[in-house]
């Protein structure tokens, strides 16, 4: 997440260095309103860019702005340096049920306007191409009327240019192993990266659901209940370590984790899980 302005310096930079040391595939950068939104994005990843190695992705949303708009923050983000945006239609503000005249109405649209940029603007990539992810719902999106509903919307997004899709969280394995199977079965061929939250508290397992609109199997919160306050931190590291062994095992293939910015956590979670940082090149 890109860092509030008054943040410790040092944290951030221990922060980067850390990701830096796994040398992963790319860091994505959220918007936050604690940092001006896509302003904080475009500055948390020029810095990304100009200190460090990694490969930046940036969440946009078609609630960023209007067509033009977003025009103008495609632009503002690769100047400071995104090859890859996770596309994303965006969250309706409290009493909304349809994006404003002149607003992209879904993902897909998005994906469009960006790949016409890059078609537009190819030679700044010396013949590469940008990367596109956009989300995927194992759980199931809240707006969908069936399963199968999410399913034609993530082939219709990768008709659509889009070469990944990022997961929302979910609780159980058996939540994205069965939407992966379903999606392949549908003409789905494009990765499937489950996103991956570090459980660590009670109040944050019941945060997370409410805010993606799941429900947390009641075995997690005993889990975490029985452990109390002192323990709660590594029984939900331990449930968030067999989760990403579990997928890991079964193929997926990579791991998307959700950071808090919060390098402690994140090199203990993969520690556990049996990923060291690595040399880059």
């Amino acid at each position: 997440m890109p860092p509030r302005h008054d943040a410790d310096q040092s944290l951030v930079d221990e922060l980067l260095a850390t990701l830096e040391s796994y040398n992963p595939d790319y860091v994505s950068v959220t918007s936050s309103r604690n940092s001006g939104w896509l302003e904080g994005t475009a500055e948390f990843i020029a810095r990304i860019t100009a200190t460090t190695r990694m490969r930046t992705l940036a969440h946009l949303a078609c609630t960023a702005g209007t067509r033009e708009e977003l025009i103008g923050w495609i632009d503002r983000l690769m100047d400071a340096g995104v090859r890859g945006f996770l596309a994303l239609r965006g969250d309706f503000a409290e009493g909304q049920t349809a994006m404003p005249a002149g607003y992209l109405p879904h993902a897909d649209a998005l994906l469009r306007l960006i790949r016409e940029i890059e078609g537009d603007q190819a030679a700044r990539f010396g013949a590469g191409r940008l990367a596109l992810g956009v989300a995927a719902y194992p759980s199931g999106h809240a707006e969908s009327a069936t399963p199968d509903e999410d399913i034609d919307v993530l082939l219709a997004k990768q008709r659509c240019g889009a070469d990944f899709a990022i997961t929302q969280l979910f609780f159980d394995a058996e939540d994205y192993l069965r939407f992966l199977e379903r999606a392949r079965l549908a003409g789905v061929r494009i990765p499937l990266i489950p996103g991956i939250m570090p459980m660590t508290s009670l109040a944050r397992l019941r945060r997370m659901g409410q805010l993606s609109g799941l429900t947390v199997p009641d075995r997690l919160i005993r889990r975490l209940e029985a452990a109390g306050p002192e323990g709660e931190y590594e029984a939900g590291l331990d449930l968030t370590v067999d989760l990403a062994r579990t997928v890991l095992a079964a193929g997926a293939g990579g791991l998307h984790v959700y950071t808090f910015n919060r390098p402690d956590t994140t090199t203990e979670l993969l520690q556990r899980i049996g990923i060291d940082p690595r040399p880059s090149g």
